[in-house]
């Protein structure tokens, strides 16, 4: 198994955080209207709450459902996370106030969506972190969640 040059491309081709604070065209999606709420729910334990129960599905799924497939995690991990730092996160331009908090949280969705579509043929839909990478493609980013996760709707900025 491998990741995907496909996956990659398409996180190489987003306009990064073009429409942050913009009006929203997404539907389903929850938007805040302020930086301070964005960098609230960024930070949140809420947010990432939900952000590891969306991995921990993917894992948990996979161990349960697909061990052969499985055992090639940690490897596929590895490789995901050497794309984002080296190829991906560099070319991207972060608001200097908020760089650290933005990278950490940025990092996470890229890797776990490399990985969520790694495996996405043994996977349920829907998808979650392919649907963060929408709103990434939109300009925005994800920043919360309104509900218990996997109830309830996205938030974003």
């Amino acid at each position: 198994m491998k990741i995907s040059w496909l996956a990659i491309y398409r996180l190489n081709n987003i306009n990064w955080f073009v429409n942050l604070g913009v009006a929203t065209t997404l539907t389903g999606v929850i938007q805040v209207q302020s930086f301070s709420l964005f960098i609230k729910g960024l930070n949140s334990d809420e947010w990432e709450r939900a952000t590891l129960a969306a991995g921990n599905e993917i894992t948990g799924y996979l161990a349960k459902k697909h061990t052969n497939k499985y055992q090639y995690w940690n490897s596929l991990v590895k490789e995901a996370k050497n794309v984002v730092e080296n190829d991906i996160i560099p070319k991207i331009t972060l608001p200097e106030s908020v760089k650290g908090s933005m990278t950490e949280t940025l990092k996470w969705d890229l890797v776990n969506y490399l990985l969520e579509d790694a495996y996405s043929n043994f996977l349920q839909e829907p998808f979650f972190f392919d649907g963060l990478i929408n709103v990434y493609e939109a300009g925005h980013m994800p920043c919360g969640w309104s509900g218990t996760w996997p109830a309830g709707k996205l938030v974003i900025y």
